[in-house]
């Protein structure tokens, strides 16, 4: 067992869920988005922001205020970066 584990070895969250929590945290708090404005600023497809969002929500790096909404294309209506998202972007982003 390596004792001096660094966490900057270990990816957490795979490059598009990244992007997607950094487009988020350019968003105030409390302020949800949608998935359009998500691909605005990231330019990622409907499929992989659907796909990011599903990683960030069971990281819960992401708010989802109902899970049963979605707004076509996407599989989600509103979404914001949490405080622990914003904690772990400034420790690690």
């Amino acid at each position: 067992m390596q004792n001096n584990f660094d966490v900057d070895d270990l990816n957490v969250i795979d490059m598009d869920a990244k992007k997607v929590l950094e487009a988020l945290s350019d968003f105030n708090r409390g302020e949800f988005t949608k998935g359009e404005q998500i691909h605005k600023k990231t330019g990622l497809s409907t499929e992989i922001i659907n796909v990011a969002v599903k990683v960030l929500e069971k990281s819960l790096l992401v708010n989802n205020p109902d899970i049963s909404k979605s707004s076509p294309p996407y599989d989600f209506d509103t979404i914001e970066i949490s405080d622990f998202g914003r904690q772990v972007l400034e420790k690690y982003g």
